[in-house]
């Protein structure tokens, strides 16, 4: 069966390769994925044309050392219009339905069908540590656009500032697969993953580096991550993080990010290695 979430890991090649003034679609460098193609084209329909996000502060320096992951709908070639300007679309992931039922026959007809057509419609990423300062209550910024990646053990202000954690964000989905279910697939689907892969989020220094680190009467960073997970949430967007066990951090306030009020919200993830 389809697979119709696509994982892409790190891409540090990015930050040199990507074009952060144009579209996804003009990319000139040929050695872009396409599955990061496929994010950006999603997120430029929904955060750039509409709610007004500048094409050039889309594309930032956490891009290139992000996991990204892309939902996918099978769109059938023969099939009828549905009145949203495209075909009849069955929105899945990794073969399974977004909802606990049964495929349905149509949808197993869609999915068997040669001439469906894959047609990106939703994306989220998650950002590893380290992370820069938080912005202050009542700040007014734009997104960071810079291509370097903070510095280590620069943390952000609020209740859980100490230990080290992951920040999903730029969850995304098309206007006309909305009310399907897709970003609360890409939200589990983001979580389960980290829950499951803590080593690639932040590896632990090897044995023998803190054997060395001790000989040369040197400190080493031994923090790993234990499922601490951040999210700057749109406020109207709070009952839909508090779902996944997201809660609103007071001590981060509200903050002004491209015209938009957002909050903090804190999850600790059970970790499942």
């Amino acid at each position: 069966m389809s697979q119709f979430i696509s994982l892409l890991p790190p891409t540090a090649s990015l930050s040199t390769s990507y074009d952060p003034t144009k579209l996804a679609a003009d990319q000139p460098a040929r050695d872009i994925p396409t599955t990061f193609k496929d994010a950006m084209t999603v997120r430029e329909r929904v955060f750039v044309e509409e709610q007004g996000v500048p094409l050039e502060n889309e594309f930032d320096g956490d891009d290139p050392r992000c996991f990204h992951w892309v939902v996918y709908a099978s769109v059938g070639t023969s099939s009828s219009s549905n009145g949203n300007g495209s075909n009849s679309a069955s929105p899945l992931s990794n073969g399974t339905h977004n909802d606990s039922e049964s495929p349905s026959p149509q949808e197993e007809r869609r999915q068997s069908d040669p001439t469906a057509n894959r047609v990106a419609v939703g994306t989220i990423r998650l950002v590893p540590p380290p992370h820069p300062p938080h912005p202050a209550p009542s700040d007014h910024h734009k997104l960071d656009n810079s291509l370097h990646a903070p510095a280590t053990g620069m943390q952000p202000n609020g209740s859980r500032a100490s230990e080290p954690y992951i920040k999903l964000g730029r969850l995304a989905v098309l206007p006309a697969y909305r009310k399907l279910g897709l970003a609360a697939l890409l939200m589990r689907t983001a979580l389960d993953w980290a829950a499951q892969n803590s080593y690639q989020i932040l590896s632990p220094p090897r044995p023998e580096e803190v054997e060395l680190a001790k000989a040369e009467g040197r400190d080493v960073d031994l923090e790993s991550w234990n499922g601490l997970a951040l999210v700057h949430a749109q406020i109207q967007l709070e009952r839909f993080y508090s779902r996944f066990g997201f809660v609103k951090d007071e001590e981060m306030g509200e903050w002004d990010e491209e015209g938009i009020q957002h909050i903090g919200m804190w999850s600790t993830l059970k970790l499942r290695e």
